[in-house]
């Protein structure tokens, strides 16, 4: 959403940001504002407002402003909405709140926020309990001589070679949240040593450090009768002006670059006299420094609910963005996985603006896979002030947050599939699938190791298959599709140069594909006559567009002609839906229905614009079947597929629909691009040994194998052992099946 780079400058400034008046907050009051532009964040700090949001967005974000602020926003076109009129009153509200939270005790320790103290104490009672595992040391020291305290937590034992990982929370005094989730990682992380193999697996490789408050004056100063709630910096002594530097923007990669950045002591975003000029900083940088084998790093904040990743401070691609991004999508499942709420995997830039002297990018620096997690909540309301009741769910969302991570590095190899993982199998066809294989921590995968191992059935016995490797990280495995309706299960294992093994998936569970018979299939050769709005269209794409993510195609995926959203360029701003509709099909007496198509999309993530396709079978209502749940950047065509069973199945007349929009009003992208759209249902199940499909095994069956012996092209009946032989251990497989 960046359409120009930020420079937020004291010479720049119409005015000089104020702080509140004695009273704290007397004559301010908190709005709803919605941003449109990275200058609507200028113009609004440049008046001296005070945002609330730790990366402000396009939409809403809140505000602390005055009357004369809010009347200047609305003439510069700016919406605001009031949304409390007296400050005092609303923390007064928010303590009550609090307060009775205390007194339910529900959720124990986190039934409500800790202060500083309670936080060092409870801490020191986790090391005390489980001292073999855990231990408290001291940071470093802040501006008013209160101590930064971490904890320590790995297996016991030599642990000289054990990868290090960081998890800290409150560089940020005001986002309370940021505390609490690092306590009970740490918690949770020492119950589970003695009740959970696989964090014990985890804690035997690596040594957790965990340091929950960063900025204990800023924090304490949250809590203080006479402090201030909303307080964001450092407690510095900037000679009576507006005390405080922004912490998060102290740190050595661009500092004071004029992203997000101000000079000003004055602003939330103030940048501190000089690159580590805050014992905070100067703390935590000493940490890292003395950390052998640091490999990833979290720093907690709130809110909007989001993994930012490096770079924070420029739209140049970090090297390795494609492990960075695997590792941030990762994450964002983990966090969905627990509650359903969903967060957005981006840069700073892709947020909205870029941000210099960020704490994330300086441990990318340094060598480390660096991420900033925003927290709960997505929006405005309740913003920092989320409700203790609100505290549990986002630490148990975190927690398996931070357990996808280290599965990420507890494995040599990244194994991640850039088309999807195959769901169904056409019967007699092999299926490609995609498969990109990286080291995260260093390392090289041996391609010569890369296997896939696939049996028809979970009676069926195991063929070993090399993977074909198409050059650097990148390979394919061919996925078999029983021609007796057998499911096709599979697993992949690889090893690096320096003989660690990966398996995948991991344990002894296995993936499946589903056997489908194709009931419609449209080429988009000729024009299918579909229901299109807007610019829908059918034809050959131009390969323009791409102000963002990637230009259309030139060509369809086989042939030229696709039908897609604009096929001259970018779809545009301020879009509503637009759909393209598909139908009806007759699926009378099928099960199992799987929409497949051949996909090549490019959209922003679902803060701003959309993409999804819907299902609907007769006069029923519409059912969304995908909706994009992050930025999507093709660059190729791809095969997806859709389980369509419980909208479709056993209709006479079903519709798809794909929908471009809505969009926002800034960044634009090429949209939707579909080819080779199929309808395909589940055939009936087969029999392991089953050569002629008449679901039987018997003396036919081995005399098919027999006279069919030799080496098999593609998919053959009698290699019911899939490695592409007909061979003795097709005849053993029949006769155990017999």
């Amino acid at each position: 959403m960046i359409t120009t780079i930020l420079t937020i400058a004291t010479v720049l400034c119409t005015h000089t940001p104020t702080a509140p008046s004695i009273d704290r907050y007397e004559g301010w009051m908190m709005t709803n504002v919605e941003i449109e532009s990275p200058e609507d964040i200028e113009y609004l700090r440049n008046l001296g407002a005070r945002s609330l949001a730790c990366y402000d967005h396009a939409g809403q974000t809140q505000m602390l402003m005055t009357e004369k602020m809010i009347e200047s926003a609305r003439l510069h076109h700016i919406s605001t909405k009031i949304t409390e009129r007296n400050i005092t009153t609303y923390i007064e509200k928010i303590d009550q709140q609090r307060s009775d939270a205390r007194a339910a005790g529900i959720g124990g320790w986190y039934s409500d926020f800790k202060t500083w103290p309670e936080v060092n104490t409870h801490i020191q009672q986790l090391a005390d309990n489980a001292p073999e595992l855990a231990s408290v040391f001291e940071v470093g020291t802040t501006h008013e001589g209160r101590t930064i305290f971490g904890i320590r937590i790995t297996s016991p034992g030599d642990a000289t070679n054990r990868n290090r990982i960081l998890f800290n929370g409150c560089q940020h005094a005001r986002e309370w949240i940021a505390v609490m989730v690092p306590v009970y990682i740490a918690e949770h992380l020492i119950e589970g040593w003695s009740n959970n193999s696989e964090i014990q697996s985890f804690l035997d490789s690596t040594e957790v450090i965990i340091v929950p408050i960063v900025n204990p004056d800023g924090y304490e100063w949250t809590y203080a009768s006479g402090g201030d709630r909303f307080w964001r910096k450092n407690r510095r002594n900037n000679n009576g002006s507006c005390e405080g530097v922004d912490l998060n923007r102290n740190w050595d990669i661009d500092w004071n670059g004029g992203d997000s950045t101000s000079t000003s002591t004055c602003s939330d975003v103030y940048v501190g006299p000089s690159v580590f000029s805050e014992p905070e900083t100067q703390a935590m940088r000493s940490l890292i420094e003395s950390l052998p084998n640091f490999v990833t790093h979290i720093d907690f904040h709130s809110y909007s609910q989001l993994i930012l990743k490096a770079w924070g401070y420029t739209s140049t691609p970090h090297p390795d963005d494609d492990i960075i991004q695997s590792l941030g999508i990762a994450m964002r499942d983990a966090y969905q996985s627990v509650h359903g709420e969903q967060y957005i995997v981006g840069t700073p830039g892709d947020v909205l603006y870029y941000a210099d002297g960020t704490f994330q990018d300086w441990t990318t620096s340094v060598g480390a896979l660096g991420y900033t997690v925003e927290l709960r909540p997505t929006g405005s309301s309740p913003g920092f002030d989320l409700p203790p009741s609100e505290i549990i769910p986002t630490c148990e969302e975190s927690f398996e947050g931070i357990l996808a991570m280290l599965r990420f590095i507890s494995n040599p190899i990244s194994i991640t599939f850039p088309n999807g993982l195959i769901q169904f199998v056409n019967p007699g066809e092999m299926h490609e699938l995609s498969i990109q294989m990286q080291t995260p921590l260093g390392g090289e995968v041996n391609s010569s190791t890369a296997k896939v191992h696939i049996r028809y059935g979970e009676d069926g016995t195991e063929a070993t298959v090399p993977l074909q490797h198409n050059g650097g990280e990148l390979f394919t495995a061919y996925i078999p599709g029983s021609l007796c309706g057998l499911t096709t299960e599979f697993w992949l294992d690889v090893e690096t140069m320096s003989g660690q093994y990966q398996r995948y998936p991991a344990g002894d569970t296995s993936l499946t594909a589903g056997v489908a018979q194709l009931i419609e299939h449209v080429t988009m050769d000729q024009n299918p006559n579909w229901t299109t709005e807007g610019l829908w269209s059918w034809g050959q794409p131009a390969g323009g567009g791409g102000q963002y993510g990637n230009p259309d195609p030139t060509s369809g995926a086989t042939g030229n002609n696709v039908i897609g959203y604009n096929l001259n360029g970018d779809y545009e701003n301020n879009l509503s839906e637009k759909h393209l509709v598909a139908g009806p099909f007759n699926l009378s007496g099928n099960q199992n229905t799987q929409l497949q198509f051949s996909r090549y999309l490019n959209v922003e993530q679902p803060v701003y614009d959309h993409a999804s396709i819907a299902v609907k079978s007769g006069a029923g209502s519409w059912q969304t079947v995908w909706t994009n749940s992050s930025e999507i950047t093709d660059s190729q065509w791809q095969t997806v597929s859709y389980d369509i069973s419980g909208m479709a199945d056993d209709s006479d007349s079903v519709w798809v629909r794909w929908t471009m929009g809505s969009t926002d009003s800034a960044w634009q992208y090429s949209g939707w691009n579909i080819d080779d759209v199929s309808i395909s249902a589940s055939i009936p199940p087969g029999v392991a040994g089953d050569v002629n499909c008449d679901g039987l095994v018997d003396v036919e069956d081995v005399l098919a194998v027999i006279s069919s012996w030799g080496p098999c092209e593609g998919v053959c009946a009698e290699d019911v052992v899939p490695d592409q032989n007909i061979n003795v251990s097709d005849i053993l497989l029949v006769i155990a099946n017999w």
